[in-house]
């Protein structure tokens, strides 16, 4: 800040929201509920984002006759494979209707067939009754809302500003150090809590359906002040993506359900395979097995000439059709313009690849999104616990409406009783100095992008649908390597400091890298396939030994501590 002699700007709130889709505004709302000052950091430039404005698989909850939260508790364990932390599932179950119903407080008017009743309440996969709530503005609409809302309320909000490091002493927060993308700036953050909602961790991965942005912040953020995460070795896989152009390679088209019971898939021998990996449901079995097959067909070079699979859907209810171009009109937006009417039709069969989807893992949380770090909080897709082993589908939004809330309202009840400590000044200024290393003034070197690029085919190779603990470990030594040896030749293209994308992805790498080793170490750990994490060296399920959380932090030395955990039962 000009004048003081400090190489930084500072600010000073209640409460510090780290992120910018749903989770994170909602908490924010929260928070300026309940009278204290709070700010919402973003790496976006849009107000929210983030993973939400790209869902469109709907939203689910307890809305049908009969239909109880302990059913759709029952239903989200057993898709969990058991691993979930089943205080924060019946939290959310019992929160389910009730976090839907609440964004109408945010003017986002729901789309009724009466006053009485939502328009479309779909059977989703695995769910015991009818519980997906289908929105014809999908997500995209509720993004535009809550942005409203933020403005309405003048929540302070601080877009296109990268976080970089959480203030912690004595174990508690004092608040952040981040960089702002548009003026090249250094801000501090000053903080009573802080809450992290920086989604998942798709671009560690080569393909995903997922946002360029979401680099696993979160995770190394929160490893590096300390703080415990678990399951992070459950990545979810969708089987069936773009496989082009370039533009839209891995983001989601669907599942096989999507297309009616008649859907088949082929390899590119024009062989159907779902009936070998599964043969009583084929391709009506879930998306982790569905993926892995695809995966699988397409790396043992049964692929297509592009590396892809095939799905023939010309066999389907034209109800069905209908259903998948109202319902979720961008995916079939996309679906014409890549292939063409006949295929949007469902006239002729199209390509398709698996991708990475979600992320079941996360910073270990309680049903108040507390961490083990005092006035550190986690909300949505970094915080791990409700998903388990493999996450049922049309509950991702379902947990941001209900915890979104929860964490602010947490948050704000320990900001209320604590008072603001300011962080050392030294370690701030180590901070500075750190990311100024990151951007090398050399003119030779290695670029920011090239090391995503190789982290990217690291993750994608070893720690994609199908793993062993040779790949896995090739994987760490891989990553540690591009740790230990090029970060430190990293240089980026240019030295201006407004609106230079390097800097940006400098600060990115080496959170994608320790993510990447998070996922990896416990993958190792876990000696058994579960839910989405499968191995061919331990191809089976094991209860016996392995109904448990793997749960890691950082250890005395730094380095990554495994241990493991009994899951937390409902009390």
């Amino acid at each position: 800040m000009a004048g003081t002699g400090k190489k930084y700007e500072e600010r000073t709130l209640d409460v510090l929201i780290v992120g910018g889709g749903g989770a994170a505004a909602l908490a924010a709302l929260e928070v300026q509920r309940a009278g204290l000052t709070v700010g919402l950091v973003t790496k976006e430039s849009a107000l929210v984002g983030g993973a939400t404005i790209m869902a469109a698989g709907g939203t689910c909850a307890v809305f049908s006759p009969g239909d109880t939260p302990e059913t759709f508790q029952a239903d989200i364990l057993r898709s969990g494979q058991y691993l979930n932390n089943a205080k924060i599932v019946k939290r959310v179950t019992e929160g389910s209707a009730g976090g839907v119903f609440n964004l109408e407080t945010h003017d986002f008017l729901l789309d009724r067939r009466d006053k009485d009743a939502l328009r479309t309440i779909n059977h989703g996969e695995g769910h015991s009754y009818p519980r997906g709530y289908l929105d014809r503005r999908e997500a995209l609409g509720v993004c535009h809302a809550l942005s409203k809302a933020l403005m309405r309320k003048e929540i302070a909000l601080f877009p296109e500003t990268i976080v970089s490091k959480l203030l912690v002493k004595e174990n508690r927060i004092l608040g952040v150090v981040a960089m702002s993308l548009a003026s090249g700036e250094y801000r501090v953050f000053n903080a009573k809590a802080v809450i992290l909602a920086t989604g998942g961790l798709g671009a560690v991965y080569k393909l995903t359906t997922n946002s360029a942005v979401l680099t696993g912040d979160g995770f190394a953020l929160a490893f590096e002040a300390g703080a415990e995460l678990v399951d992070m070795e459950m990545v979810q896989f969708f089987p069936i993506a773009f496989p082009y152009p370039a533009v839209r390679r891995g983001k989601m088209i669907g599942v096989c359900s999507w297309f009616g019971p008649d859907v088949k898939l082929l390899n590119g021998l024009g062989e159907r395979y779902m009936p070998k990996y599964d043969p009583e449901r084929k391709e009506m079995s879930t998306r982790d097995i569905v993926s892995r097959a695809n995966f699988i067909e397409i790396m043992e070079g049964r692929g297509t000439k592009n590396g892809a699979i095939v799905v023939d859907p010309t066999k389907h209810d034209q109800a069905k059709l209908t259903k998948f171009k109202t319902s979720i009109p961008h995916v079939y937006a996309m679906f014409r313009d890549v292939y063409g009417k006949r295929v949007a039709e469902w006239e002729e069969p199209f390509e398709a690849i698996p991708s990475q989807h979600f992320f079941m893992g996360g910073i270990r949380i309680d049903e108040a999104c507390r961490t083990n770090v005092a006035g550190l909080y986690a909300v949505g897709e970094v915080s791990g616990g409700m998903h388990g082993a493999n996450r049922l589908s049309g509950t991702a939004l379902t947990e941001i409406y209900v915890m979104g809330r929860v964490a602010g309202e947490s948050a704000a009840l320990y900001a209320r009783g604590e008072e603001i400590i300011s962080p050392d000044t030294q370690g701030i200024d180590e901070e500075i100095g750190r990311l100024n290393g990151l951007f090398g003034s050399g003119r030779e070197g290695v670029r920011p992008f090239e090391l995503k690029a190789a982290v990217q085919d690291i993750m994608w190779e070893g720690l994609g649908p199908v793993r062993s603990g040779a790949g896995i470990a090739a994987s760490i030594n891989a990553l540690e390597r591009i740790g230990k040896e090029q970060i430190a030749g990293m240089v980026i293209g240019s030295h201006d400091r407004t609106y230079n994308r390097d800097r940006m992805e400098a600060i990115e790498v080496p959170f994608m890298i320790r993510t990447g080793l998070l996922v990896a170490r416990a993958a190792l750990c876990r000696k058994e396939s579960r839910g989405s994490h499968y191995r061919t060296d331990f191809p089976e399920r094991n209860d016996e030994e392995w109904l448990m959380n793997v749960v890691v932090k950082k250890n005395k030395d730094g380095d990554v501590g495994i241990e493991t955990a009994k899951t937390v039962q409902a009390g």
